[in-house]
Formats: C-alpha cells, sequence, structure tokens
C-alpha cells in the first residue's frame, strides 16, 4: 500500500532534524507522498527546501485566515509568485474564511481571500480552502472569482451533506483526518460516507487533530493508515482500495 498526506504541516519549534524524521516515519508507515501546505510568509523558508530535497514531498503557498491581518497585497503577491516558480509548489493555500476564531476580522480575512483567489486564476493552480464556520461567504467568494472548473481541495471538511452537495457542482476534492475517528464526529462520517470516491482524498493536518488511539499527543503522517482504517469501515471497502484511490486521486488532483 502507498498513501499520500494532502495536508500536513511541521509543528512551530520544528528543528530540519525533527522534519527529517517525521518523513522517515511517514515513509515506514507506507506514507510515500506528503503536502506541507503553507499558512503565511514564513512557511515556504521551511517547507520549499524540505521539498526540494525529496522527490515525494510537496507544498502549497498562502496565507490562512488566521494570518491575515498582517497581509500586504503589494508586498505578499511578488514574493508569492516567485515561490511559484518553483516546480515543488502545486498548490495555492491554505486559503479561505474562519468565523471560528475572531482574531483576524472578516474584512481582512475576505480582502486576502480574493487576492489569493486571483493569484490562483493567475497561475492556474489547485486552491486548498479552509473553511470553518463560513461556508455562505466562501463559498459565494470563490464563485465570484473562480470559473466552475477550477480545482478546489476542501481540507478537513466538516460541514453537513447540503453544503457537500453544492461544492460538488464544482471541481472539487474532499480530504478527511482523525476527526472521522472521533466518537462525537457522526456528523462528518455522514459526509464521508456520501463523498464520490473519485473527489476523496486523506489528510493528517498535522500536527493538530490526531485520530484515535493517540488523540491529545501531536498528529504526524504517520497515522494516515488510521484514518484510512476508518474510512475504509464507514466506506465498507478495504484499506488497500482507499490507499490506491486516495493517492491516485491526490497525484491527479495535484497534476503530479
Amino acid at each position: 500500500m502507498e498513501f499520500f498526506d494532502t495536508h500536513t504541516h511541521l509543528p512551530d519549534d520544528c528543528t530540519k532534524e525533527d522534519a527529517e524524521k517525521i518523513i522517515l516515519e511517514a515513509h515506514d508507515a507506507s506514507v510515500k507522498s506528503m503536502l506541507f501546505a503553507g499558512t503565511s510568509l514564513v512557511d515556504p523558508a521551511t517547507y520549499l527546501p524540505l521539498a526540494a530535497s525529496h522527490a515525494d514531498i510537496y507544498t502549497s503557498v498562502g496565507i490562512h485566515p488566521e494570518a491575515c491581518s498582517s497581509f500586504n497585497e503589494s508586498d505578499a503577491l511578488p514574493r508569492i509568485r516567485e515561490w511559484l516558480k518553483s516546480p515543488r509548489v502545486v498548490a495555492i493555500g491554505e486559503v479561505g474564511l474562519d468565523a471560528h476564531y475572531t482574531e483576524t476580522s472578516a474584512e481582512d480575512q475576505e480582502m486576502c481571500l480574493r487576492a489569493m483567489l486571483r493569484l490562483a486564476a493567475e497561475s492556474n493552480l489547485p486552491v486548498v480552502i479552509h473553511c470553518r464556520e463560513a461556508f455562505e461567504r466562501c463559498h459565494a467568494i470563490i464563485d465570484e472569482c473562480l470559473p466552475m472548473d477550477h480545482p478546489l481541495h476542501i481540507h478537513s471538511f466538516a460541514d453537513g451533506p447540503r453544503e457537500l452537495d453544492i461544492w460538488l457542482k464544482r471541481n472539487t476534492c474532499f480530504s478527511y483526518n482523525g476527526m472521522v475517528t472521533f466518537k462525537k464526529a457522526e456528523n462528518i462520517r455522514e459526509t464521508l460516507r456520501l463523498v464520490p470516491l473519485e473527489r476523496l482524498l486523506l489528510e493528517t493536518d498535522a500536527p493538530y487533530l490526531t485520530p484515535v488511539p493517540f488523540r491529545g499527543q501531536p498528529n504526524a503522517s504517520k497515522y494516515i493508515p488510521l484514518i484510512a482504517e476508518r474510512i475504509a469501515q464507514e466506506r465498507n471497502i478495504s484499506i488497500e482500495e482507499i490507499a490506491d484511490v486516495t493517492t491516485q486521486n491526490a497525484r491527479r488532483f495535484y497534476r503530479i
């Protein structure tokens, strides 16, 4: 089996040696490919060299909603355009809206999201979307800025069947993480059972959302098989099929 963690991060205090250990442990667990999702203008300094030194490591570049308060378009966009020249950068993201945390204003988040979506249209790259408790506005802005066939990856999908149906009208994939193993996450397992298999991806969102039975400890890509196992149970298919299909989906979606 071969797995692809389509959305992971390194801990804030991660050293180069720690990062190499995370990658090695993931490989030992059959997680052969990983995408480190950018959240700020700081991340590329770590993720680009890491991706450049590993054939199966990729990254995205973007501004997370919680980092939008310091976003300056005239400063940020030229820097991001330079990073996009790297063949290891396969997407814009993660970008979007988050109404759960209020440290960053809705206005700043929306301004930043629009700028990132314009860049995605310009570069013709897939977009990794972070959408938390903000579906209506997030979807509306994407409708304004991108054509229906532009590839979107809704990471850590946690909305309901209605939102799933609306996103499915677009060229959208959905990734699920350790939350599928949480006792009180039946709402997430409900949509997991409804997502077309060809739209399904795996993620950890490490170092957060560690799956059971390691919940409470830092998450890492090595736990992807635990997530895949629960997804296989919910879909009533083998873990081997989940591994094969989701890896193929990721490579097709990210044009790898």
